[in-house]
């Protein structure tokens, strides 16, 4: 299971009995986000384990341990507990379990049927979460790196202060895109750049016009400073104290 990625949550899980039970829907969840999108191979307590789309392996002590990754410990669920949970879950036909005395098998009921399409969903049995869908990793990184301003930002970056950063870099596109995702847009980038080559070009900070500086969580104080004319810049090698705290 990768680590990054999203699922998608249906309004009818509210009518679901894990609704009402917030740890059984923590686990409910654990489910999907474990579940695999894809072929693969595992190798646990020794042995290897392959799985399909929609599956996973575990076991009563590795399932306690996710599930109660940073929870302080008279709040954490004991595994027994868990593996009831799911046995429940079986019950409601949500999902199927097989077992060995090394492992089980978690596969997620209709896992097909959720991959193909949300207008293709179709029931099993009364289950009241059955529209749950199951983990989409590839489709989520994928859109994700669709924006439209990747290459425009870094051209202007590039000819203004004179570097060759490329807009294919994946730190540099992660940057840009979180700034987009704070609702800046391609001439909030444009300033920022203009702010600072103004203000560096020329001086010792000149090493500072790059995405990763430009980019980062001073974004908005970039784009919001006054321009400073060229006759007004400053050696910041004499004085560079206001800059320590910058993490470079």
């Amino acid at each position: 299971m990768a680590d990054e990625g999203w699922i998608k949550l249906y309004r009818k899980i509210m009518k679901s009995f894990v609704w009402t039970n917030s740890d059984q829907l923590k686990l409910w969840l654990l489910v999907l986000m474990k579940a695999n999108h894809s072929q693969n191979k595992f190798l646990f307590n020794g042995e290897e384990v392959s799985v399909s789309q929609g599956q996973f392996v575990t076991g009563v002590n590795t399932l306690g341990f996710e599930f109660n990754q940073g929870v302080k410990r008279d709040k954490a669920i004991a595994g027994r507990t868990l593996w009831r949970w799911l046995k429940r879950f079986e019950k409601e036909q949500m999902l199927t379990i097989k077992s060995t005395t090394k492992y089980s098998v978690i596969s997620v009921s209709n896992w097909g049927e959720y991959q193909e399409s949300v207008k293709h969903l179709s029931s099993v049995g009364q289950s009241p979460v059955n529209h749950l869908s199951t983990n989409k990793n590839d489709k989520n990184e994928e859109n994700e790196k669709k924006s439209t301003i990747y290459s425009p930002v870094i051209d202007y970056l590039n000819q203004k202060a004179g570097t060759k950063y490329k807009s294919s870099g994946k730190n540099t596109q992660t940057l840009i895109r979180a700034r987009e995702k704070d609702g800046f847009k391609l001439d909030d980038f444009k300033k920022v750049i203009d702010n600072k080559v103004a203000e560096w070009k020329g001086t010792d900070m000149e090493q500072y016009l790059r995405p990763i500086t430009l980019f980062g969580t001073r974004f908005e104080s970039y784009l919001n400073q006054k321009p400073v004319k060229p006759k007004q810049r400053q050696n910041f090698t004499q004085n560079n104290d206001q800059y320590s705290n910058l993490g470079w």
